[in-house]
Parts: C-alpha cells; sequence; structure tokens
C-alpha cells in the first residue's frame, strides 16, 4: 500500500508539477511570444490575441466569423446546426443581415460558427465578399482594400480579422 501511495504521489508531481513547468521554461525560453498567448500590442496597449477573434460589428472593419458564444474568453462551445434542422436557414439569413455583405451567396464561414467559437481567421472569399461595404465607409478605392487582404493573407487562403483590421487602420494613418 505504502509503495502505491509512493509512486502515486511521484507520478502526480512529475506529470502535474515538473513536466508542465519544463513545458514553460521552454516555451519562454524558444518562442516567448507564443508562449504568451501570441498578444498584439498597439502603442505600448494590449488589444489582442491572434488565436483568438474578437467581435468587430462597425460597418468599417472586416467581420469575422459568426460565434455561438460572441467570442467572451470564458466560454467556448460551437453551435452548428444540422443541414436537415429549420432553424440553419433563419440562422443563416440573419448573419448575413448582420454582415452586410454583397451578393446573394455567403462563403460558408461567414454562415456557420466555427468549432470553438474563437477562430480568428475567414476566407479569403469571405473577406473579399465585404470589401465594397468596407471601401465605402471608408471612403477608399475597392482595389485598395483588396490589396490590403491579399497582402495580409500572403499565400494562406485564409487572413486573420484582427490583423486585417489593424492593417486596414494603419493604411489611413
Amino acid at each position: 500500500m505504502k509503495q502505491a501511495i509512493r509512486v502515486t504521489v511521484f507520478i502526480t508531481a512529475l506529470c502535474g508539477i515538473v513536466f508542465p513547468a519544463l513545458l514553460t521554461l521552454f516555451g519562454q525560453l524558444l518562442v516567448p511570444d507564443k508562449a504568451e498567448g501570441s498578444l498584439i500590442q498597439e502603442n505600448g496597449k494590449f488589444i489582442g490575441s491572434e488565436l483568438i477573434a474578437q467581435p468587430f460589428t462597425s460597418k468599417q472593419y472586416f467581420h469575422g466569423r459568426p460565434s455561438a458564444v460572441d467570442q467572451l474568453a470564458g466560454a467556448s462551445a460551437g453551435d452548428n446546426l444540422a443541414a436537415s434542422n429549420p432553424e440553419l436557414g433563419t440562422q443563416m439569413a440573419e448573419f448575413e443581415k448582420q454582415r452586410q455583405v454583397d451578393g446573394a451567396s455567403l462563403p460558408d464561414d461567414a454562415r456557420v460558427t466555427s468549432g470553438s467559437g474563437f477562430d480568428p481567421h475567414i476566407s479569403l472569399d469571405y473577406a473579399r465578399a465585404q470589401v465594397k461595404r468596407i471601401a465605402t465607409e471608408r471612403d477608399l478605392p475597392s482595389d485598395e482594400v483588396r490589396q490590403l487582404i491579399d497582402r495580409e493573407a500572403g499565400n494562406d487562403a485564409y487572413v486573420n480579422v484582427l490583423l486585417l483590421n489593424l492593417a486596414l487602420d494603419r493604411s489611413e494613418s
């Protein structure tokens, strides 16, 4: 019995204290920005993380994916409805109305919530669907907004909404 208790205490200390402490130490030494949560600072003030979506509702900003949890940091949940659920059509119509994008059809990532509710990325199609609204609101040429999207996305098929909106703000400065 004593042997079992000793082994349990040892394994608990090793897996619950030593291993996490080593991971934290190596993370801080090797990739400190990632270990700290990929936080973004603007003028010395923390404004968000590259890894967690933030709600943008103003017409002059790119909007992220719909979220079942409104990007509240204490709650994570998906809320995607099955294609057979009649409420899905109502939900999609509401999302389209809220998103105020041009065109009759929205990309899938604009229509359904992300699995966790914190997905910070949108597809290039969804970003491009918002160009006219943003260009009109900010009195910018549409081509300039499209170029900004392409620049922020690089070779990826997705773009980070927070970083894109920050680049949009910087482009007007």
